[in-house]
């Protein structure tokens, strides 16, 4: 690598929880990784940040939501500027259930799925660890 090349490239840097959790609520589609038997999965999903858990939608008799009702589960969502090379990306790691109706926030405020089928399943992700990291220009 030449040192111009090496100018031009973006520095990382750790995010803290507080500015992962920030992040998270300023995008409404992310992605839910999970394992299955023929190795790991990642779905697009719409969701919502609701007391510091991930809560998305799914339709109830799907392999997704299969997965979900009881398990470990990772969610991503991210940001990326192609123009300046530079952007962020948070990780949420923790145990996906069945959202309970006491656990979902107001109607008005509850995930929208864009997909049709009848995405009535709620699913809450409860983060055990949040991390993140940021590309910034020198």
């Amino acid at each position: 690598m030449s040192g111009d090349e090496a100018e031009t490239l973006a520095r990382v840097e750790e995010l803290e929880e507080a500015q992962c959790l920030e992040l998270l609520g300023t995008r409404n589609v992310g992605r839910v990784a999970y394992s299955d038997p023929e190795g790991p999965v990642v779905i697009p999903v719409n969701y919502v940040l609701h007391e510091g858990m991930v809560l998305f939608r799914v339709q109830p008799r799907s392999r997704l939501a299969d997965r979900l009702r009881d398990g470990a589960a990772s969610f991503q969502v991210d940001h990326v500027d192609d123009a300046t090379r530079t952007g962020w990306s948070v990780l949420v790691r923790g145990h996906a259930a069945h959202a309970e109706r006491w656990e979902m926030p107001p109607a008005e405020d509850r995930p929208t799925p864009w997909a049709e089928g009848g995405r009535n399943f709620p699913v809450r992700l409860s983060p055990h660890s949040i991390t993140g990291i940021r590309l910034v220009r020198p």
